[in-house]
């Protein structure tokens, strides 16, 4: 909402006659939460000079502000607006942080649930659960299946193993990411001291506020991380052993004879003679190879029937641990994902402590141009509740009137103790569609 005014003061007109004038406005600072600004202008007719300041509270060594001749003045044009006066104030990139934390105040206002969903998902504490949970279902693929039961009579799945082995030292070493970024696990000497940012613990650690926000969320969430990094190690050494116990190697002896009515003798690697690896690689005959055994690495069924005479590994009882502990321990980390979402959801959507709420007030802005270019223009925030006209009636210099000029009439959202009708002054102009100016 704003209404702008260009205006004519006549000669004469009792504004003209306060000797000193004095103006002060009181607001809140939109960057910096619990800090007030405060403009203040003095006008002196006397002396022909007019000052304005604007410092934050009790801060006066960072007063900014001066002081200019009446008689410099050219124009004046005031606004009435609603919103935030400091935005007046700011530089480009101060602009940019507030634009950034009113869209912040939107989220946070209409869209919790988004906001929650994000800081919830993307964090170290999501990936380690989703780790554990790939690393619980590999460990049940490592069962050889027929149709949809379980063949206990193949060996374990190879692929099965390594992808296991390989999700436990991820695992592991997500968990001790995330133990740093709750801050169960410390170390001072690993340079994370220079991340003092605390705003959503992004490449930071997470605030106690959130990270410890009941007294059995840190304790719990840390002895599960414990268990789950010695559970890791734990199949980390258990994969490359169940594979070794899982297999054999059969030995044959090597041999090739040739084809009845043949002259040709046979060579082993050639065709379908095979003598053994290094035999067929060599290319030696089939006289030669037929003393040397073809051997074999292959799987051990997991389970036999009893009285066949075959040998079982017998690995399918600690896989079987594994695969049932993995499941357990996805578990436990998903209900401590539940305790630290909600914690984040508590510090991070419902709680508005790190917002600078700003209240959206009328207020008038003003500015003053001056004859000469090197001055500039002038612009400085009243309250609403003053009188726009007496403000410019104040800062210009004394002129002649001129029948030209439209009289000014107080916009209907004004603030104040202006009362329309007063001596000099109309009652019949549209501030909204009017243009009104001072001219000297």
């Amino acid at each position: 909402m704003r209404a702008v005014g260009w205006l004519k003061i006549p000669v004469g007109s009792a504004l003209l006659e306060i000797p000193l004038a004095r103006y002060g406005f009181v607001y809140s600072d939109g960057l910096r939460q619990g800090v007030h600004i405060t403009e203040q202008l003095r006008v002196d007719r006397l002396s022909g000079r007019f000052t304005w300041s604007r410092a934050r509270q009790n801060e006066a060594a960072k007063l900014q502000g001066s002081s200019y001749l009446i008689s410099q003045v050219s124009s004046v044009r005031f606004t009435t607006r609603l919103g935030d006066p400091n935005c007046e104030f700011l530089s480009a990139a101060q602009k940019q942080i507030h634009k950034q934390r009113q869209l912040r105040s939107w989220l946070k206002s209409h869209a919790p649930v988004i906001l929650g969903l994000i800081v919830m998902i993307f964090n170290v504490v999501t990936l380690t659960l989703i780790l554990a949970a790939c690393l619980a279902h590999t460990m049940w693929l490592v069962f050889p299946r027929a149709g949809e039961h379980f063949d206990m009579s193949q060996g374990p799945d190879t692929e099965a193993l390594g992808a296991a082995s390989t999700l436990s030292v991820l695992t592991a070493l997500c968990a001790i990411v995330t133990g740093w970024w709750l801050g169960i696990f410390r170390c001072r000497c690993c340079g994370f001291n220079a991340f003092h940012m605390d705003s959503l613990g992004v490449a930071e650690r997470l605030s106690d506020k959130i990270a410890a926000r009941c007294r059995i969320q840190r304790p719990i969430t840390g002895a599960v991380l414990v268990v789950c990094i010695m559970w890791c190690f734990f199949l980390v050494i258990l994969c490359p052993v169940a594979y070794g116990l899982s297999r054999k190697t059969l030995c044959d002896s090597g041999s090739c004879t040739a084809d009845p009515g043949s002259p040709l003798l046979p060579t082993c690697g050639v065709g379908n003679c095979s003598c053994g690896g290094l035999a067929d690689l060599a290319c030696v005959s089939a006289t030669t190879g037929q003393d040397l055994n073809i051997c074999q690495n292959v799987k051990q069924p997991m389970c036999t029937v009893e009285g066949s005479g075959q040998t079982a590994s017998g690995v399918q009882l600690p896989l079987l641990a594994a695969a049932v502990g993995s499941t357990a321990l996805a578990i436990l980390l998903g209900l401590v994902w539940l305790l630290n979402a909600w914690a984040m959801y508590a510090g991070w959507v419902r709680s508005d402590r790190d917002l600078v709420l700003v209240p959206q007030i009328m207020y008038h802005r003003f500015a003053v141009n001056f004859r000469s270019r090197n001055e500039g223009k002038l612009v400085f925030t009243l309250s609403a509740e003053d009188d726009p006209l007496a403000i410019a009636a104040a800062l210009m210099p004394r002129g002649q009137r001129t029948s030209l000029a439209v009289m000014y009439q107080a916009p209907e959202t004004m603030i104040g103790t202006y009362m329309p009708g007063a001596q000099g002054l109309t009652n019949h102009v549209n501030c909204s569609r009017v243009s009104r100016s001072l001219r000297p």
